[in-house]
C-alpha cells in the first residue's frame, strides 16, 4: 500500500495536473500582462488615450494654447475648485490637456472641505467648477459662469440665420484659462493707446473687454496734449478717423514707428482728404482707394447685401488660424487698399481680398443705388493687410472697415471677425502664442427627414430588418438540413 507522500507526488505528476498547471500559468501571465499594459496606458497623456470626436473639438486645446504653454518659462498652478463627484466633464477633459505640459500643474481642491483656500486669492464668492490660476505672487480667479456663454445673456453666443436668430451655448473656458496663464506669467501688461480727436468711431465695450481678456490694457490718447507717443505704448491704434492728423501728430507717429513701434488702423468712409495719415501708410507701401467695395456675385456677399463682402483669407500669422479652421469673415462697408511705392525693407501681406467680380463705388454720397455701373472700377481688392519694416522692426496692420469687429457683424460669422482683430492686436504687441482662442459652440449636426422619408425608414428598421435576418437564418437552416 502506497504511503500518503507517494500518492501526493504522483498526483502532481499526472497529465491532468500538468495541463491544469499550464492553464493557471497562462492565466496568471495574461493577467500580469494586462496589469502592466493598464499601468503603461494610464501613464500616457489624455490626448494619447482619449480621442476627441466632437465636431468642435470641445475636449481638446487649440494651437494657440499649445504655443502659449510650450513657451512658459515658469511654473503655473491651476486649482480646480470643485467637490469630488461634482466635476463638470467638459472642464475635466480640458484641464487634463493643460496638465500634460511640464510647467503646468492641475490640482483639484474641495471648496467645502477647505472653505478658506480661495480666500487667499480672491474676494469673490467661489462657485463649483471655478478655477484659480497662480504663478508666484500673481493669481487670477475665473468663475465657472464666466467660462460658459448662455444664450439669454451674451450676444456673442448667437448664430444668425436667414429667417431667425437662434441662440446657442458656448464654452469659452479655454480662452479664459489661457488668458489667465498669460496674465500671471507676465511681468507687465502691454498698453494699447487708441487715438482720439479725429472723429474716430467709438470702440464698443465688448471689443474693449475682448482686448482686456488678451491681457492688453487699452487707454485713450490725444496727441494734441502730448509731446510724443508715450514710452510704454506697445500699440498705437486709430479706429475709423474721418479727419486728418495734424502735421505735428504725423511727426510724432513717424518718430514712434521709426523707433520700431506698432500701429493698427481701421478705416471709415470720408470725403475729406487724409494726406498726413496716407503719408504714414505710404511709408509701409500702402494706399487707400476711398469709396466702398461691393460684390456683384452672390457667392461673395452675405444675406443679400452687396456691401457685406465675404473676402478670401490670406496666409499670415494673423489670419492662418481662421483660414486653416475654415472660418469665414464678413467685411461691412469696406474700403480697398492698394500697393503704393515700394519701400526698402518693407514686406506687405494681404490678409483679406475681395473676389474678381467686386467693384468700388468711389463716391457713395447721395446715391440711390449701389448697383454696378460702367464707371465703377472692377477687380480683386485688398480689404486688410499687414506690413513689417525689417530694418526698424515697425509693424502696421490696416483693416478697410471699422465696424467689422463689432458684435453685430462678428456674430454673423461665429465671432471670426473679432478673432481676426484680436490676432492682429496680439501680433502687433508681439505676444508669444498670442492667437485668439475661439470659443466652442455646443452644437451638433442633426439628420432631418421629411414625413414620407421618416415613415419609409421606420418600416425598414421595424419590419424590413427583422424579415431580412429571419430570411438569412431560414436559408442557413435549410442549407444545413440538406447536407
Amino acid at each position: 500500500m502506497k504511503r500518503f507522500g507517494e500518492k501526493l507526488r504522483a498526483a502532481f505528476t499526472t497529465r491532468a495536473w500538468r495541463a491544469g498547471g499550464y492553464s493557471v500559468f497562462a492565466a496568471v501571465l495574461v493577467v500580469a500582462m494586462a496589469v502592466v499594459a493598464n499601468l503603461a496606458v494610464s501613464a500616457l497623456p489624455a490626448s494619447a488615450t482619449q480621442l476627441d470626436m466632437t465636431r468642435n473639438r470641445l475636449y481638446s486645446i487649440s494651437q494657440g494654447t499649445e504655443q502659449a504653454l510650450a513657451a512658459l518659462d515658469r511654473d503655473v498652478e491651476i486649482y480646480w475648485l470643485v467637490p469630488e463627484g461634482r466635476e463638470n466633464p467638459t472642464m475635466e477633459q480640458v484641464l487634463m490637456r493643460y496638465a500634460e505640459f511640464d510647467r503646468v500643474t492641475v490640482t483639484q481642491v474641495d471648496p467645502v472641505r477647505y472653505p478658506g483656500f480661495a480666500a487667499g486669492y480672491t474676494d469673490e464668492t467661489v462657485t463649483e467648477n471655478s478655477v484659480l490660476v497662480v504663478c508666484g505672487e500673481r493669481s487670477m480667479y475665473i468663475p465657472y459662469g464666466d467660462m460658459w456663454t448662455y444664450s439669454d445673456y451674451d450676444t456673442y453666443a448667437y448664430y444668425m440665420t436667414y429667417y431667425e436668430t437662434e441662440y446657442l451655448d458656448v464654452f469659452a473656458g479655454e480662452g479664459k484659462i489661457t488668458g489667465a496663464i498669460r496674465y500671471v506669467t507676465s511681468d507687465s501688461l502691454p498698453v494699447m493707446y487708441y487715438l482720439t480727436g479725429h472723429g474716430e468711431t467709438g470702440v464698443s465695450d465688448s471689443v474693449l473687454d475682448a482686448i482686456a481678456l488678451e491681457n492688453i490694457r487699452a487707454e485713450s490718447l490725444n496727441l494734441l496734449t502730448e509731446q510724443a507717443v508715450p514710452e510704454d505704448c506697445a500699440l498705437l491704434a486709430l479706429f475709423g478717423p474721418v479727419s486728418d492728423l495734424t502735421v505735428r501728430e504725423r511727426e510724432m507717429v513717424e518718430d514712434y514707428l521709426a523707433a520700431g513701434g506698432q500701429m493698427l488702423l481701421t478705416t471709415a468712409y470720408t470725403a475729406e482728404p487724409l494726406e498726413n495719415l496716407e503719408s504714414l501708410l505710404e511709408d509701409f507701401g500702402l494706399r487707400l482707394t476711398g469709396g466702398y467695395v461691393m460684390e456683384s456675385d452672390s457667392r461673395y456677399y452675405s444675406y443679400g447685401y452687396i456691401d457685406l463682402v465675404l473676402p478670401s483669407i490670406g496666409s499670415h500669422a494673423i489670419s492662418d488660424p481662421l483660414r486653416e479652421g475654415g472660418y469665414t469673415v464678413v467685411m461691412p462697408d469696406a474700403q480697398a487698399l492698394e500697393l503704393g511705392p515700394e519701400r526698402a525693407g518693407v514686406t506687405v501681406t494681404p490678409l483679406l481680398e475681395s473676389s474678381l467680380t467686386s467693384y468700388i463705388k468711389q463716391s457713395v454720397e447721395g446715391l440711390d443705388s449701389y448697383d454696378q455701373t460702367a464707371d465703377d472700377r472692377e477687380g480683386s481688392f485688398m480689404l486688410a493687410a499687414a506690413a513689417e519694416n525689417e530694418d526698424t522692426g515697425a509693424r502696421l496692420t490696416v483693416f478697410g472697415s471699422t465696424r467689422f469687429m463689432e458684435a453685430d457683424f462678428s456674430d454673423m460669422v461665429s465671432g471670426a471677425n473679432l478673432d481676426l482683430f484680436l490676432n492682429a492686436v496680439n501680433w502687433l504687441c508681439r505676444i508669444e502664442g498670442g492667437v485668439s482662442i475661439h470659443p466652442k459652440l455646443l452644437t451638433g449636426d442633426y439628420l432631418t427627414f421629411d414625413d414620407g422619408a421618416a415613415r419609409v425608414l421606420q418600416l425598414a428598421l421595424t419590419v424590413g430588418m427583422p424579415l431580412l435576418f429571419l430570411a438569412a437564418g431560414l436559408g442557413i437552416f435549410i442549407r444545413r438540413r440538406r447536407r
